[in-house]
């Protein structure tokens, strides 16, 4: 069984807490609507849909940075982490500044696009922010070598596969509610093989952890088969994967009907369940290695 009690830290299992529980939650919600958010601006500025870039501007910038702040502690001496030199160390100090550069930079080319001006260069920085701002929480969690469930290059792949598909997902909803099917069409094209990558990535991922040592394996077993194994099936499996293929496959040979639509907008939000279920597995399932050798599991 993993190990929770004080005097039993790092000798057997120990689950990490200070990202999850409690005020823990907040980095959870932070990650989540700070990566939606920058991935529905790069998509949606492909296409120059003015709503999708606002509202995901808005998800990043004020739902993801407030989470963000409120989980450091002391928001008000967030700058304190610009100014000094933990960038060189620290990626929640290099994410606060990609996160930074990308509002700055994303607000530009809002207002730009309201004026009917578009700069092509400025796009293209602000994307490359978008970028930044969607993988900087893999790599922050990737730098924790004492967690094998995270201590892996596939988890930035991951989450960058994440943040693309939800943002994509909840532009394709937005330009079908807006009438802009030309929009939502091109929309389906990026969500089949993002979809696709998703759903093998995370067999992968999860099979790569298994095998890489028997931390790894307690994660694994923690999450599928253990406590959160519910959440699991249902919320990631049944709802992040099956349901949106599904509607994938049909309106795939149906086409982008009226029919439908009601339909494609159950599977977004089925789908964003399934990320966000995702992320809080990865997070609750994150285990130290026992500094001293045990053969306990989960």
């Amino acid at each position: 069984m993993i190990q929770t009690r004080p005097y039993e830290f790092m000798v057997s299992y120990t689950p990490q807490v200070q990202w999850i529980e409690k005020g823990g939650i907040k980095l959870l919600l932070a990650f989540f609507f700070i990566e939606l958010g920058a991935g529905m601006f790069l998509v949606a500025s492909l296409f120059n849909n003015l709503t999708a870039m606002a509202i995901g501007w808005f998800l990043c910038a004020v739902l993801g940075g407030g989470f963000h702040l409120l989980f450091l502690g002391k928001p008000l001496r967030f700058w304190r982490m610009l100014l000094s030199s933990g960038w060189k160390t620290s990626w929640i100090s290099r994410g606060l500044i990609f996160v930074i550069f990308f509002l700055v930079l994303g607000l530009a080319n809002i207002v730009l696009t309201q004026l009917a001006i578009r700069f092509t260069f400025l796009v293209f920085v602000a994307d490359i922010f978008a970028f930044l701002t969607i993988i900087y929480g893999g790599f922050a969690m990737n730098f924790a070598n004492g967690i094998p469930l995270w201590n892996t290059a596939l988890l930035p792949i991951l989450y960058v596969i994440s943040g693309l598909l939800g943002g994509a997902e909840v532009t394709l909803g937005i330009a079908l509610g807006s009438g802009e099917l030309g929009v939502g069409m091109a929309m389906e094209e990026w969500i089949r093989p993002l979809l696709i990558c998703f759903i093998l990535l995370i067999p992968v991922y999860l099979m790569s952890v298994r095998y890489t040592s028997s931390t790894g394996k307690a994660s694994v077993k923690y999450m599928a088969l253990g406590k959160w194994a519910p959440l699991f099936w249902i919320a990631v499996v049944i709802m992040g994967m099956v349901l949106p293929s599904a509607v994938v496959i049909n309106s795939y040979l149906s086409g982008l009907e009226k029919g439908t639509a009601a339909f494609i907008y159950v599977a977004i939000i089925s789908g964003l369940i399934g990320d966000l279920a995702t992320r809080f597995l990865i997070l609750k399932g994150g285990i130290y290695s026992p500094l001293i050798p045990s053969s306990n599991a989960v």
